[in-house]
């Protein structure tokens, strides 16, 4: 009798993803409580409802504590990342364009490497890369402050915060790549304490990479269990809570458009700043739009809006 009801119990964890060490703690656990009570099996409950519960437990504590690590792994690739800038602002005052190289001008650079379009992707994704990573890493850290303490979340914001790990993971890889393609591009152009710079920066950026991908995958352990638990996810106002002014929340597209215009117009600030206003309108015309962009792509996936 209790071997049945253990084997079908498995069989029930199983098929909701829960397997290896923390399935047999679960039903070493059980079979002990079964045994010390003639009549536990009676009042033990259905396996399938047993199962469900601890695959509910399971899953929303995975979900919570998979973007904690996955934000203090960024942080760390970040102070990485921040080395290949030091190394090129070497190369840029080495050149004759001072620190703040144009936009058009570092792309021109890039473009000159062994590879033209290798070059470009690189550029590419040393902007856009680490920017997603910070901000889909920032996401999920503020849900999963927001639930903390909770036992069990509703599925739908268990996979909200899947994903904005999973992003903020992937593109924070993206963001160490690039660091990587960028060296091997323009390697030979860069002058020797400069590029002593840059190789330090990929050695850290590799190693940020590793601890990026245990670190992912320590907190996303749990994203195979299947959670059961009924519920709607929340929203980027729910995440950001009173931050938000009372004019722009329950209107994503006008929190949207505002936050994107706000991006663009820092970014022109700081090309001000440095003496190159032109560029810095251009580059801010890009952020803004491409905040946007991002917002119209990925807010549904990532529970940005409903």
């Amino acid at each position: 009798m209790i071997e049945a009801y253990l084997d079908e119990l498995s069989t029930q964890l199983a098929r909701l993803g829960v397997r290896g060490a923390r399935r047999r703690r679960i039903l070493a656990e059980s079979e002990d409580h079964l045994r010390s009570d003639a009549e536990a099996t009676a009042r033990f409950g259905e396996p399938a409802e047993i199962a469900q519960a601890f695959a509910n437990d399971l899953g929303t504590r995975g979900a919570l504590r998979a973007p904690r690590w996955a934000f203090v792994a960024l942080a760390v690739a970040g102070l990485f990342y921040g080395a290949m800038f030091v190394a090129w602002s070497g190369f840029s005052a080495a050149n004759g364009s001072g620190a703040s190289q144009s936009a058009s001008g570092a792309f021109q650079t890039v473009a000159a490497g062994r590879a033209p379009w290798l070059g470009l992707l690189a550029a590419g994704l040393l902007v856009l890369a680490p920017q997603l990573a910070f901000v889909t890493g920032v996401l999920g850290l503020l849900r999963a402050l927001r639930l903390r303490g909770r036992r069990f979340v509703p599925a739908a914001e268990v996979r909200a915060l899947r994903r904005r790990t999973t992003t903020a993971v992937g593109f924070g890889l993206a963001s160490l790549g690039a660091v990587a393609l960028f060296a091997q591009q323009l390697g030979a152009q860069l002058p020797s304490w400069s590029a002593g710079v840059l190789g330090w920066g990929v050695v850290g950026a590799t190693a940020s990479g590793v601890l990026l991908v245990v670190c992912g995958a320590a907190g996303l352990r749990t994203a195979g269990v299947r959670v059961a638990v009924a519920g709607t996810a929340g929203d980027i106002f729910d995440d950001l809570g009173p931050a938000v002014p009372a004019a722009l929340r329950g209107r994503p597209w006008t929190f949207a458009a505002t936050v994107s215009c706000a991006a663009g117009l820092l970014v022109w600030f700081a090309g001000i700043a440095a003496s190159d206003p032109y560029d810095g309108a251009l580059r801010g015309i890009a952020e803004g739009a491409a905040c946007f962009i991002g917002f119209a792509i990925l807010g549904r996936f990532l529970a940005l809006r409903s």
